[in-house]
């Protein structure tokens, strides 16, 4: 038997702990410390007084952990200890969850899981979750020559109101910009700009070398700005293979833009989606 409990019962060290053993067996295994995994909740808008967490004489066994923007939710993390998986729990925490969320009016509630990833793919779908896009995934570890392009590193509070009209498409809610501003100190800024502004940036985790967002003005494209703004990226933090996570996979630009700069194509996901 098991207990269902709000995450507000559970400090970040325990959740921390059990989102690791739930994930440590998966395609891409993830260990996360509490820093990490508090910055991670952060990030991402962890709303713990919405998020469930399964327990078994007082360990948690499992997670599903969500957030909550406007009329809007975000399945933050969910998965099950090995130990403790066949039970029953992610289905009673997603049933949990989902009428806790319908309590606080969201209307809409989606997540991503990797495209590989079956079982919880298939919980998602029996929940009413459908596809809403397909999102890829690569790494660069070639360093690009990109030294043309005249880029400076700005505050991600200069060009927030200014990127969403270079993009084609809206990042996923890791990436997007409320996920960006609520860790803007830690996050780092490229900017290319011309004589009508700004023509492209990038936003990216120092430390690990990870992309939130990229764009470049439509007008400016294909004039080296992306090779530039990668190029500085890269002199910014030599030696780090760079991650460019949920790139909308009808992307045609960005993807013939990966392959000119001979990036390595990862697992991708699926971002589900449902109405409430």
């Amino acid at each position: 038997m098991f207990d269902i409990i709000s995450a507000q019962e559970v400090s970040n060290a325990a959740l921390a702990s059990a989102m690791g053993d739930a994930f440590s067996d998966y395609a891409i295994p993830l260990q996360v410390d509490e820093a990490a995994f508090t910055f991670m909740m952060r990030q991402r808008g962890l709303d713990r007084a919405a998020s469930r967490v399964a327990v078994v004489d007082g360990e948690v066994a499992a997670i599903w952990l969500v957030a909550i923007r406007d009329t809007r939710s975000y399945l933050i993390s969910s998965g099950t200890q090995p130990a403790f998986r066949s039970r029953g729990m992610a289905r009673a925490l997603a049933v949990s969850c989902l009428e806790g969320l319908r309590t606080r009016e969201v209307s809409r509630f989606q997540t991503e899981v990797l495209r590989d990833n079956e079982t919880a793919a298939g919980l998602y779908r029996s929940l009413g979750m459908r596809l809403s896009r397909e999102l890829d995934c690569y790494v660069l570890n070639d360093v690009l020559d990109g030294s043309a392009a005249e880029v400076d590193a700005v505050a991600w509070t200069q060009i927030a109101n200014a990127a969403a009209g270079l993009r084609d498409w809206q990042p996923s809610w890791q990436n997007d910009d409320p996920s960006v501003a609520a860790i803007a100190d830690d996050v780092l800024c490229l900017a290319s700009y011309d004589a009508e502004g700004l023509t492209g940036y990038i936003a990216a985790s120092p430390d690990t070398a990870t992309l939130y967002q990229m764009a470049v003005r439509k007008d400016a494209r294909r004039r080296g700005v992306g090779r530039g703004l990668v190029a500085a990226l890269q002199r910014e933090l030599p030696g780090k293979p760079l991650r460019f996570i949920n790139i909308q996979q009808d992307d045609a630009g960005f993807r013939a833009f990966m392959q000119a700069c001979a990036a390595k194509e990862l697992p991708g996901q699926f971002e589900l989606a449902m109405e409430m």
